[in-house]
């Protein structure tokens, strides 16, 4: 969309744009580095974004989530992207996610990404232009996630953050910047755009909300653009441009969010079921010290293996589900731990039962399949 045609009447809309706009693009809230947290005139969000990602990860740490490799039930507790929950009735995890982060080395990348854009874009867009693009882009991100992966614990500001690059980097493309400017900087800003979408290839990076949070910020950009092409650019930095792709992005979110099967909410449900009846099993060796063995026998055919039974018949309910080919086999595998336990518990009541060795060889050849079992599943994680 570059046009560098001194004859074409785009560019006599450019030439009337106020000359000290021009120059926003070389605005810095300071000299300093620490300048980059204070608010300043045309550079008020920046900042609050960069306290309220900080702050977060510091309450985040304060209550115990570990600061270099946070787990999974740690970043849900505070509201990460998690498939089965946010398709469950908790559709605000698609923007919450936009605010925690995946360890300390994730936060501080994306909060050095987001000073180097911030002081730039702000001050080009606006405050609030700006505020309503990160949080636009950041929910294309998450939806995008949603859409794309089968299960993910997703988090992160890299979605909101690839949007604001996709924005410069449409500007950079039109002429709506100095030509100075655009020669300088285009060439960087895609490098550094296609260098990190390269790198989110790599496995435990969610692409799918880089890339849907970029197509955003593009779309975003581009609209901006024409949107002060059409008004002469006699209003100051509007927010009316940016309604467009923000509802088109909320659009596509209540869509995807309304229409992508869930089976993994049912499956989340089948698993925890599983696991208390698994824990109910195992629980019927919990016996008083000095138990006599019809004792013993007594509750594992009261409990254990009526609970394992439960367990088999509860896992056949993810048959009908759309799943993966991984928890496909997970489940399969977890069918085949679950009969295994049965028939390791029903010839161990027997044993006891009966006070007989003759079932000695068959307990510890399941003992056996159990173990290989158990390291499958172990290796499927």
């Amino acid at each position: 969309m570059t046009n560098d045609n001194p004859t074409d009447p785009y560019d006599n809309r450019y030439d009337s744009r106020p000359t000290d706009n021009q120059d926003q693009t070389q605005a810095a809230p300071g000299s300093s580095p620490l300048d980059l947290f204070k608010p300043a005139p045309d550079y008020r969000v920046t900042p609050v974004l960069l306290w309220l990602n900080i702050g977060l990860f510091a309450l985040m740490a304060l209550t115990g989530v570990d600061v270099l490799q946070p787990s999974s039930e740690g970043l849900i507790r505070w509201g990460a992207n998690f498939t089965p929950l946010t398709l469950d009735g908790q559709p605000w995890r698609l923007l919450t996610c936009c605010f925690i982060h995946i360890g300390i080395l994730h936060l501080v990348f994306n909060m050095y990404a987001l000073m180097q854009i911030g002081p730039i874009l702000e001050p080009l867009l606006g405050s609030v232009q700006f505020g309503v693009t990160y949080l636009v882009t950041g929910l294309m991100g998450s939806v995008a996630s949603l859409w794309w992966h089968d299960i993910i614990v997703s988090a992160g500001a890299s979605g909101a953050i690839f949007g604001l690059y996709g924005v410069f980097l449409a500007l950079l493309t039109t002429n709506w910047l100095p030509a100075e400017v655009r020669n300088g900087m285009l060439k960087s800003i895609a490098l550094f755009v296609g260098f990190n979408l390269m790198l989110g290839m790599s496995a435990g990076i969610d692409n799918a909300a880089h890339i849907g949070g970029l197509l955003a910020g593009l779309l975003t950009g581009y609209t901006y653009y024409l949107f002060m092409l059409r008004a002469g650019r006699s209003a100051n930095r509007p927010l009316v441009p940016l309604l467009f792709p923000a509802a088109l992005v909320l659009a596509t979110a209540v869509l995807v969010y309304a229409y992508t099967d869930n089976p993994m909410a049912k499956y989340e449900k089948i698993m925890e079921r599983f696991g208390e009846l698994e824990r109910q099993a195992m629980d019927s060796f919990k016996l008083p010290p000095n138990t006599p063995a019809k004792g013993v026998a007594d509750a594992l055919s009261e409990r254990g293996i009526p609970a394992w039974e439960e367990a088999i018949r509860t896992l056949q309910q993810a048959d009908s589900l759309d799943l993966s080919e991984s928890l496909d086999r997970r489940t399969t595998l977890l069918k085949k731990y679950s009969q295994l336990r049965l028939n390791n518990f029903q010839l161990l009541q027997k044993s006891l039962r009966d006070t007989t060795h003759r079932y000695d060889a068959q307990i510890e050849a399941t003992d056996r399949q159990i173990s290989d079992v158990m390291k499958q599943l172990k290796a499927s994680r």
